[in-house]
């Protein structure tokens, strides 16, 4: 029997659960603010671009260019930079993959171990992954983060076969627990020899590979298990109102980015007085930290284990089976593309645009303020994000998932279209506002749906499968939005892209609801 007693402590305790998931969630979320680090970035790994007219003048005033790199002029200049920009977005890419697909091993270990050890696992991860990236000019930390990469990538591969194959009995073949250990320790001395072999210098191709697997693949890999567990957790404690805790939970994670721009207390201010290597250990010590603290507040409510599996409930080996699945996953990576590509370029594309507006003929000056102008957009972009997370979590409780689904979906679809036109900073903050507040809301349906369709039980692998289609479109997205620049030295043709996928994924929320309704007619 449930005394007023019990009621009362699991009344506040699920309130303490929500604080340490929007906690979580708020330091994950600074993965969508990577794109201020792009520019300070690259003047940290890259020589210094000068044109062969700059070199006349340099020389002839007895300057050196040593370690500079010279092209022809200004256009080649931008070009270059435009790729060496490239290359760094990807570091945001692989963040955004290894986010997803570490998911999938990461909610599995949260159904069977509960919240509290995945969480913890996730912001040591981020923390380590932030702190070594600080130490990226230094010699010895690349050399042992090549040999620890290599070992951490064997056994990721070796729990991902362990998740996917039939369990061994190892009493009958007792050789095959020692496999593992043998294969890491092969993977890793192969690492050390390589890194002896051909890393003997900390240029800007060895800086550029450390960015990519710390703050790419293993930042990436603590958010992905991290992030299953404080909306795993909610969906359990507030099993009436899915869509809403899962946005209040997943709001922290949009608003992440808003406090990492921000000039007073976040790194975009951090950045105009320190460098960029002085900043990452700082910020990966913060991520350690608040996360550990988020993670000791989740906990599963009282007989999560021990309750009996509902009708709805599916396992993530049916789930992948069933054609809502696919629908499903097909939705999520149109929706996850057209923000993802957005996110990754907003504060240069912002700053390319004013600067074209303004026309030829700009001092470094005015150059310089209508960048910081276009920065303005990442915050608009983070605030919208987290806002549209609750909003979009709060109608689709009320008006029902598909009409959810088909507005966010529309809405986005026409803003995807307009954008190459915004060329002011009213119009580029309403764009970017609009972008996130419609992205965000994926981030509240989409788990709310999961549970909705397979169950609550297994939510964090089945939700964990769904998810990878965010990973996927995270590179998609990145690498259609380069192309798109460099072949057509516009954004355009990738926007289009991305709305168009949007209003598919419009008509598939409709094609499964109708298909729903005709199982539901034939079993009742």
């Amino acid at each position: 029997m449930t005394t007023t007693k019990d009621k009362k402590t699991s009344s506040s305790t699920r309130w303490q659960v929500l604080i340490g998931a929007i906690i979580i969630q708020l330091i994950l979320g600074t993965v969508y603010g990577y794109s201020i680090f792009w520019q300070p970035l690259q003047a940290e790994i890259f020589p210094t671009v000068i044109t062969e007219a700059q070199q006349v003048t340099m020389e002839a005033a007895d300057e050196s260019i040593a370690g500079m790199t010279v092209v022809a002029d200004e256009a080649a200049v931008e070009a270059l930079q435009t790729t060496q920009r490239g290359y760094l977005k990807y570091a945001f890419s692989i963040c955004i993959l290894s986010f997803a697909f570490v998911m999938v091993l990461a909610g599995r270990l949260q159904d069977v171990m509960g919240p509290r050890i995945p969480a913890i696992i996730g912001g040591s991860l981020m923390g380590i992954g932030f702190m070594l990236a600080g130490s990226m000019s230094n010699q010895i930390v690349f050399y042992l983060a090549h040999a620890a990469f290599t070992g951490a990538t064997a056994i990721l591969l070796l729990m991902l076969y362990h998740a996917l194959s039939a369990k061994v009995d190892k009493e009958q073949f007792p050789m095959l627990q020692y496999v593992p250990m043998g294969i890491i320790a092969a993977v890793v001395t192969a690492g050390i020899t390589l890194g002896n072999q051909y890393l003997s210098s900390t240029g800007e191709m060895d800086r550029l590979l450390l960015l990519w697997g710390t703050i790419g693949f293993l930042a990436g890999s603590g958010i992905g298990f991290a992030y299953v567990c404080p909306i795993a957790a909610l969906v359990k404690w507030f099993p009436k109102h899915k869509g809403l805790v899962s946005g209040l939970a997943v709001a922290g994670f949009g608003f992440g980015a808003f406090i990492l721009k921000d000039q007073t207390v976040g790194a975009f201010g951090y950045l105009q007085s320190n460098s960029i290597q002085e900043f990452f250990p700082v910020h990966g010590l913060i991520c350690f930290v608040a996360i550990t603290i988020g993670a000791l507040l989740l906990r599963n409510p009282p007989g999560t284990e021990t309750a009996a599996v509902a009708k709805t409930d599916s396992s993530w080996q049916d789930t992948l089976r069933r054609p809502e699945f696919v629908t499903l996953w097909l939705m999520f990576f149109s929706g996850a593309l057209a923000g993802l590509m957005v996110i990754g370029i907003i504060k240069d594309f912002a700053g390319e645009q004013l600067i074209a507006a303004a026309g030829p003929g700009l001092d470094a000056g005015r150059t310089e303020g209508l960048l910081a102008a276009g920065a303005a957009a990442v915050g608009w972009l983070a605030i919208f994000n987290a806002v549209g997370r609750v909003v979009w979590g709060f109608v689709s409780d009320r008006v029902g998932r598909t009409g959810a689904f088909v507005s966010m979906f529309g809405f986005q679809a026409v803003m995807m279209f307009l954008l190459a036109g915004m060329n002011t900073e009213l119009t580029l903050a309403v764009a970017a506002s609009i972008v996130g507040f419609n992205f965000g809301g994926n981030f509240a349906l989409f788990p709310s749906a999961t549970a909705d369709l397979f169950g609550a039980k297994n939510l964090g692998a089945n939700y964990g499968w769904v998810f990878t289609s965010y990973g996927i479109a995270g590179v998609v997205g990145i690498a259609a939005g380069n192309m798109a620049k460099e072949m057509t030295g516009s954004y355009g043709a990738a926007f289009v892209l991305a709305g168009s996928l949007c209003i598919v994924s419009a008509f598939l929320a409709v094609k499964m609801h109708l298909a729903q309704k005709r199982q539901a007619a034939v079993t009742a």
